[in-house]
């Protein structure tokens, strides 16, 4: 028996140190990384990472790389001084794979995002959860991305002690939003009024909803036009100091009897108005078409008309993304219901939250947020800078000057004394061993303010950078080597005769 297990283990030696199961190794990593570089690019960066990167098959791929290093490393012994080259190179290679399983494993990878002046030290992650608070219990629970292909497939998942069911997922999705009557009678009425414009000045049809239930709803601007929509209630709607000057208006006006009428403002302050005919609103035969009477050839047509109206959100599959373009983040969604009623049904995207009341007048709360750290200090963005080409809006270079914040750290004249730093695309800063780089922003006008910050912890990097550089040296060392060797071996022979 001895002899048998000796024999056995004298077989797996051999087959870690032989040259075979190093070429098959190298080689289906090879396979493995062009695979994952052409999903990457058809597809995303999570999707590749799903299949590829952070599937357990790939993790065990590189263990056993890292096994045949050693072994290999571990067959020379003892040790001699020539072998000194060839240990550097395969102890460069052991720490960088030691070093990238720290960083997949502790290392971590978010995002900041920080409005002028604010104060904040919520990473978000690139994992997400699901949060549900029933009375005074709370719980998360991971829920990790998926990609389409398994998406289509999902079975439906319960939570029984929270009594929620998630029924759909998609991976990637689009909102869809639309407005249907509210029920409760308790809401301010906000009318929703669905229109398409014909003989626009930027071309095409555009088609939209106002709602009045939102500011960012009431009123849109298209071209030298503003559409808007109120209650007969709001006698105007202001549009702040800047707005409403120099532009036409057409005011969509719902009436406490539930009828719509219209109110055309031309530039020069010409106006006309009239009712709105709702039985046309469906016709295709002779739909709703107003002229507004204005020098621009504009007519608006009405297609729909909600009076007492709620926004509803639903998700669909995103569109095809552009090429160039398969690095972006997916956006995901979920639709959730509760077990005992799926009529109950809505759905969240990233980042939203939905309250339900059971049958038995339980109040049931759930999210789906991306997971949050809290760094051991806060971050101020004292102004955000953004520089845009000559003579267009596209942005050339973007940068945040930032201030780091500690507890104690609360009055304004303690933070207006603080240092700053300057992070741009190519200078990052580095506290504590997080490093903060500059990713992105928030569109605003008349200027951005918010900044995204691309947050990065690694535990792995020295490691990795120390053995890339044994790596480089020990095959330098190993090239010059055999090249010394080549030039001595015929001297050598020319002694021995």
């Amino acid at each position: 028996m001895p002899q048998l297990i000796e024999l056995i283990l004298e077989k797996i030696w051999k087959f870690l140190i032989s040259l075979k199961l190093a070429v098959v190794v190298i080689v289906s990593l090879a396979a493995s990384m062009a695979t994952a570089t052409v999903i990457e690019s058809i597809h995303d960066t999570a999707t590749a990472q799903y299949y590829v990167y952070r599937a357990l098959w790939f993790y065990l791929l590189l263990a056993t790389l890292g096994l045949n290093i050693l072994a290999v490393a571990l067959s020379r012994l003892p040790w001699k001084k020539r072998h000194a080259a060839f240990l550097m190179a395969h102890a460069g290679i052991l720490m960088i794979l030691i070093g990238s399983y720290l960083t997949a494993t502790l290392g971590l990878d978010g995002s900041l995002k920080l409005a002028e002046g604010e104060v904040s030290s919520a990473v978000e992650l690139d994992q997400h959860v699901l949060l549900f608070k029933q009375g005074e219990s709370t719980q998360s629970f991971p829920f990790p991305w998926i990609p389409a292909s398994v998406a289509h497939d999902f079975k439906p998942m319960d939570f029984p002690q929270f009594k929620v069911r998630i029924e759909k997922v998609i991976s990637d999705a689009d909102p869809k939003i639309s407005f249907i009557p509210g029920t409760d009678a308790s809401l301010k009425p906000s009318p929703a009024v669905q229109v398409k414009i014909l003989g626009s000045p930027m071309g095409g049809a555009p088609e939209f909803w106002l709602w009045s239930g939102d500011p960012g709803w009431a009123s849109q601007k298209l071209g030298p036009v503003r559409f808007l929509v109120r209650s007969e209630n709001q006698k105007d709607l202001k549009l702040g100091d800047n707005e409403g000057v120099s532009e036409a208006r057409f005011d969509l006006v719902a009436m406490n009897n539930g009828k719509l009428r219209y109110e055309a403002t031309s530039i020069r302050g010409e106006k006309k108005s009239g009712e709105i005919d709702l039985s046309r609103l469906k016709s295709k035969d002779d739909p709703m078409i107003i002229k507004p009477g204005w020098r621009m050839p504009i007519q608006v047509q009405v297609k729909s008309f909600v009076d007492h109206a709620v926004n509803q959100t639903e998700y669909v599959t995103a569109k095809e993304k552009p090429a160039g373009m398969g690095s972006a983040l997916p956006v995901p969604a979920i639709r959730i219901s509760l077990i005992s009623n799926p009529a109950s049904k809505l759905w969240l995207g990233l980042g939203d939250r939905a309250d339900f009341k059971d049958s038995d007048g339980t109040n049931i709360s759930v999210g789906y947020f991306p997971k949050r750290m809290v760094l051991p200090y806060a971050m101020r963005l004292k102004t955000f800078e953004i520089k845009n080409d000559p003579g267009t809006q596209n942005p050339a270079a973007y940068s945040s000057f930032v201030q780091v914040v500690d507890q104690f750290q609360k009055g304004e004249a303690e933070l207006s004394n603080l240092p700053v730093t300057h992070i741009t695309m190519n200078e990052p800063m580095t506290v504590k061993g997080y490093t903060f780089y500059q990713a992105s922003y928030i569109p605003d006008s008349p200027r951005p303010v918010t900044t995204i910050l691309s947050v990065n912890y690694d535990p792995g990097r020295a490691l990795k950078y120390w053995g890339s550089l044994l790596l480089i040296t020990g095959a330098i060392a190993l090239f010059l080597s055999k090249a010394i060797q080549k030039k001595k071996s015929p001297a050598t022979k020319e002694v021995s005769l």
